[in-house]
């Protein structure tokens, strides 16, 4: 009985914090996000501005889904994530709150965003104020990465595109390795794990387990992409030798059998 009702209060609480989160992005969306975005005749200041509420907001968010029991985080080297030069940030994806539990850690952070964003009224203020980036965009995407990277910005990339699959690596594409060697940005690895295993792809939001989410996430030492490949590798060959690497990397720390 007591199992039960711990269950039943999680779900209420999952789906409290939820619902604040999207009311919170759609009042935000409509009114401060861009009126902080307008504050400056400069886009980029005002982009940052938006990230730092951004940031702020999911701050709150991860506060109090602690404050419900619903989970707790631990983090080693987040310093690094806050160097204040461009750092391509690769993170592997096992959960939905990834992106709110790294974002809550960055006052600045760039990020590619599904396009169905930009018509998701609790979403729509939030990824066009901060000038995130869709990722409908085809090459143009890989490009605007770099472009933020050599201003100096961070920009985040999830290498498997998606959410992993339950206790293993989805297959690594070869976008951040190509905007990696093109921009000569620092990788910056983060290593993210969650237990008990929760808000995976595909499913449900009410599928809680009947004990709180531990976050873990582990920052990795700064890599050099150029460290990864020979010299006069052609770039097609040098993102398969870069991609192979940071799959290797994730699968070793993760313990993770390649599939």
């Amino acid at each position: 009985m007591r199992r039960r009702v711990s269950r039943w209060g999680r779900i209420v609480g999952t789906g409290a914090a939820f619902a604040l989160f999207g009311l919170l992005g759609v009042a935000l969306g409509l009114s401060v996000y861009p009126a902080a975005k307008r504050c400056s005749s400069d886009p980029r200041v005002g982009e940052f501005r938006v990230q730092r509420l951004v940031h702020w907001t999911f701050r709150a968010f991860v506060r109090f889904m602690k404050l419900l029991g619903l989970v707790e985080l631990s983090v080693h080297g987040a310093e690094r994530l806050r160097a204040p030069s461009a750092r391509l940030i690769v993170a592997n994806h096992p959960t939905l709150l990834d992106v709110v539990m790294l974002g809550s850690l960055m006052p600045q952070l760039d990020c590619v965003v599904k396009r169905e964003a930009w018509s998701n009224p609790f979403m729509r203020g939030v990824v066009t104020s901060a000038g995130y980036i869709p990722n409908d965009l085809g090459e143009d995407v890989l490009a605007a990465c770099a472009e933020r990277l050599q201003q100096g910005r961070r920009v985040l990339l999830f290498p498997e595109g998606t959410r992993s699959p339950k206790g293993q690596l989805g297959t690594f594409r070869r976008g951040a390795a190509h905007v990696a060697l093109s921009s000569q940005a620092p990788i910056l690895p983060v290593v993210i794990r969650c237990e008990p295993a929760s808000l995976m792809r595909g499913q449900k939001w009410y599928d809680v387990p009947d004990e709180k989410l531990r976050f873990s996430i582990e920052v990795g030492e700064v890599l050099d992409p150029r460290s990864l490949v020979g010299d006069r590798e052609p770039r097609a060959s040098a993102a398969r030798d870069v991609t192979r690497a940071l799959r290797d990397f994730y699968a070793k720390t993760l313990q993770t059998l390649s599939v």
